[in-house]
């Protein structure tokens, strides 16, 4: 099986090439692609076939690369594992001959803007930390967020009842909500086709690096869990996602926001329950049936404290000039 992975340098994509290299059930080959050369990101060692790719900000370039490398080359899945490309591939996954698993094209167009999912959250009877449009009669600490954005990117906490000077973020791409305190909890969801979920794992965040969640509690919280199973039943999102809560001191839960693809962190589930990545791979390239939520929830160790490390790899100077381009190929 030949599966192709997209921005190869990232955390959520360094951590899935992990995971699909121990897969041992199946062949796995796995391609990847970034926009540096061979060598220069520490990720396209992991990969069995690295192809240096244009930028997706290119989208006419980035297109065109990913349709050749994936028609030429038989690639059997491709999995999307950045905001970006989830909202790319919404628009050209029909023309490319790979599976790639995303959400129906108004899902991905509602939680790619954070202000609309929140809004929206709400009106299903859960729980977003309160939009603030009147900053002068309010003494509470904020936090400005950009409406489309990634993780702790995008983010500007401010105290309105000691600042002088508060950076100017009071334009259409920023929205204000209020700052809760409490403990931040992420959820790795697994669905099937439909969109129904079959795993839910809660990690509570215990510690973070440069946005990223480095060390956390794998916990059966029953009510984020109740709560995940009612916003995926009710917003189908195949495949492998993550959503995020905050709860407070008395107990309530708030939304944050829903990650349409897998996560940075995902591989911390995995550690403390099974490579899922397996049963996923044999969902939807071989259409094997996943077994039901109660089955795949007894065989994750709660309250298991998993920590994530780098590995450092040496290579020679010369590796660096055999990276592979589709596009220059292509002229």
């Amino acid at each position: 099986m030949r599966v192709l992975v997209n921005n190869i340098h990232s955390t959520n994509s360094t951590s899935l090439v992990k995971m699909l290299k121990r897969i041992k059930k199946f062949p796995v080959e796995v391609w990847g692609t970034d926009i540096e050369k061979n060598g220069y990101i520490a990720a396209s060692n992991l990969a069995d076939k690295y192809f240096q790719s244009p930028d997706i900000d290119d989208e006419t370039t980035f297109f065109t690369f990913i349709k050749k490398l994936c028609n030429d080359n038989k690639i059997d899945i491709v999995f999307v594992s950045s905001d970006k490309e989830v909202r790319f591939m919404s628009k050209y996954k029909e023309q490319i001959n790979s599976i790639i698993i995303n959400p129906e094209h108004d899902i991905v167009n509602l939680f790619s803007n954070k202000y609309n999912a929140s809004i929206a959250l709400k009106e299903l009877g859960i729980l977003s930390p309160p939009i603030i449009k009147d900053f002068f009669n309010s003494q509470k600490k904020v936090i400005f967020r950009k409406k489309q954005s990634v993780s702790s990117l995008g983010i500007y906490i401010v105290d309105l009842s000691i600042a002088s000077l508060i950076e100017n973020h009071f334009n259409n791409e920023w929205f204000a909500q209020e700052y809760i305190e409490g403990s931040t909890y992420v959820a790795d969801v697994l669905c099937d086709k439909c969109g129904t979920p079959h795993l839910i794992v809660p990690k509570k965040r215990l510690e973070i690096q440069n946005g990223s969640t480095f060390r956390c509690q794998i916990v059966k919280h029953d009510r984020i869990i109740n709560l995940c199973k009612k916003i995926y039943n009710h917003y189908k999102v195949p495949g492998i996602s993550d959503i995020e809560f905050i709860e407070d001191k008395s107990g309530n839960l708030y939304f944050i926001e829903l990650n349409m693809r897998i996560g940075g962190s995902a591989s911390e589930g995995m550690i403390a329950s099974f490579n899922y990545v397996e049963q996923y791979l044999e969902h939807f390239v071989f259409n094997k049936e996943l077994e039901p939520l109660n089955y795949y929830m007894k065989c994750v160790g709660w309250d298991s404290v998993v920590s994530r490390f780098h590995e450092e790899t040496i290579y020679h100077e010369d590796d660096l000039s055999q990276s592979k381009s589709y596009v220059q190929k292509d002229k």
